[in-house]
């Protein structure tokens, strides 16, 4: 077993005060996330995982299932690095920023690192890091697996999104592009 950490951002129907957060806190420990830290942010509650499993995608499947029993809280993100900027995926990889810079500039590496998805014009474009995991997975820079892992995190975000959201819309979304 290996120890996989990751964090599910979720969102309270009740008002947040030091008082909520420690009794979420045991109301999860009685759920069975003994691995879990609570924190807060505005109306956000980070719950950070240190979860030991044989894969990620059982690790934090297993933490949502807990999650999902505590009433007036809903999950709204897993916060394993879905969209980064170069620093963030730095940071993920153990390789440096300077290093991603020049594979983003072309002026090392192959050329082909991949492009950014948002904010593309600005100084801190945002990457996809599944697709930038892949690359340097393919390479041989991270282990094997890092670039699964950073599916598995878009595929979990994209169905929280639709489960959230109004899937008509989407679908009316999908057909015109």
């Amino acid at each position: 077993m290996k120890t996989h950490d990751f964090a599910l951002v979720v969102i309270s129907s009740k008002e947040l005060d030091a008082d909520s957060v420690c009794d979420l806190a045991s109301q999860l420990f009685e759920a069975g996330a003994e691995d879990c830290t609570v924190g807060s942010s505005g109306k956000n509650i980070i719950l950070e995982f240190d979860r030991e499993a044989d894969s990620y995608q059982d690790a934090v499947l297993s933490a949502i299932q807990e999650v999902k029993t505590i009433n007036d809280i809903e999950i709204k993100s897993l916060d394993a690095g879905q969209f980064v900027g170069l620093s963030d995926a730095a940071e993920m990889s153990n390789l440096t920023r300077a290093a991603l810079s020049s594979f983003s500039k072309g002026t090392r590496g192959d050329g082909t690192f991949p492009t950014p998805y948002l904010r593309v014009s600005s100084k801190s474009p945002l990457y996809d890091w599944a697709e930038i995991a892949d690359w340097l997975e393919a390479r041989g820079y991270v282990e094997h697996g890092i670039a699964d892992n950073a599916r598995f995190t878009s595929q979990i975000n994209m169905a929280l999104k639709l489960k959230h959201g109004s899937l008509g819309e989407v679908t009316q979304l999908v057909s015109l592009i």
